[in-house]
């Protein structure tokens, strides 16, 4: 009989015994297979937001090299989420040789954020922002650092009232260095442009005659209630309106080839889909030939950015092709 009782009784430890073992064999394949989801996942995760990145990237440095006058982008960081992410980066221009920091700007991509981060509106006070119309020639705008705005106007349109820094000049004083936009009196070739600005300052940035001046899409026209036109929105253009380029790479040295480099961004970018990519294609359509082919003899240049002191910026007051004239950023020469 206590043969019996020990036979069970060791029976049910061997059960046990087994049933534990099963049971750290389930908790031990378990934790393998979650280790190797985690790791999988992480990886397919990493590749596939790699792929979501890549274009909004490729777009949105593309978009930079072809607008923001004399600014370049500095330290880029790159955060990964899931199935997305967010990219920064820091701006800075570069003021006879010194480095100017501008700010940051940061955009999204991925099945759950957009380039906009999601982001539903943007509020200012009036002194912080861009100019569209002509009411905003009587006062300086500034970015939240409390730089300078420089404006740019049209040479086919006739303005009440033009900006004219230069003036300024005397005022600031030959201890500073400042970039200057100037406006043409008509479109100029890059090789004209490059003739007719003093060799004493360096020039930096040209802009692009990117509009039909024959029709009135880039204007918005403001009606009163018996249909009479009271006034217009994009008569000027904004630093951060316009578009060109760059004569200075991210080091303030020469770029090569500078028209060729402006085409080939537009050109290359106008496949990456991403919230610049119709302002590509509508850039590439309105500078093409008549050949459907964009190349450097269709640009013409109705303004340029220019560098110096007050002293050397002095030789421009009296040049018959400038416009007009807007001072942005100013800082000390050391």
């Amino acid at each position: 009989m206590s043969d019996d009782i020990f036979d069970v009784e060791k029976m049910e430890k061997t059960i046990k015994k087994a049933k534990r073992l099963a049971n750290w064999k389930t908790v031990l394949m378990t934790i393998i297979v979650l280790i190797i989801a985690t790791i999988a996942g992480t990886i397919l995760n990493r590749s596939i937001t790699y792929k979501l990145e890549k274009p909004v990237q490729f777009s949105a440095t593309g978009f930079h090299e072809i607008s923001a006058p004399n600014e370049f982008i500095g330290k880029f960081e790159r955060y990964q989420g899931f199935l997305g992410g967010e990219n920064r980066y820091t701006t800075y221009k570069i003021i006879e040789g010194k480095v100017v920091y501008t700010g940051q700007e940061r955009y999204g991509y991925g099945l759950f954020r957009d380039e906009y981060l999601n982001r539903i509106g943007i509020e200012s006070p009036l002194l912080i922002g861009n100019s569209y119309s002509e009411r905003d020639v009587q006062k300086q705008l500034y970015n939240e650092l409390g730089q300078r705005e420089m404006i740019f106007f049209y040479p086919f349109l006739e303005y009440q009232t033009y900006r004219d820094d230069l003036t300024l000049l005397d005022d600031i004083g030959e201890d500073k260095v400042m970039e200057v936009a100037l406006s043409f009196d008509r479109g100029y070739t890059f090789e004209e442009v490059q003739s007719l600005i003093p060799t004493n300052m360096t020039l930096t940035w040209l802009w692009v005659d990117d509009v039909n001046e024959g029709e009135d899409d880039f204007q918005f026209k403001h009606f009163d209630e018996n249909g009479k036109v009271t006034g217009n929105d994009n008569l000027l253009r904004s630093e951060h309106t316009v578009y060109g380029l760059s004569l200075l790479d991210d080091d303030g040295d020469l770029k090569e080839k500078p028209v060729l480099r402006f085409i080939g961004a537009i050109e290359a970018s106008q496949q990456f889909k991403a919230r610049w990519q119709g302002e590509f294609k509508r850039l590439y359509n309105t500078l093409k030939g008549e050949d459907g082919q964009l190349t450097e003899e269709d640009l013409q240049f109705y303004g340029a950015v220019v560098t110096g002191d007050g002293k050397n910026l002095t030789e421009l007051k009296e040049l018959p092709f400038i416009k007009a004239s807007s001072i942005g950023v100013i800082t000390d020469k050391y």
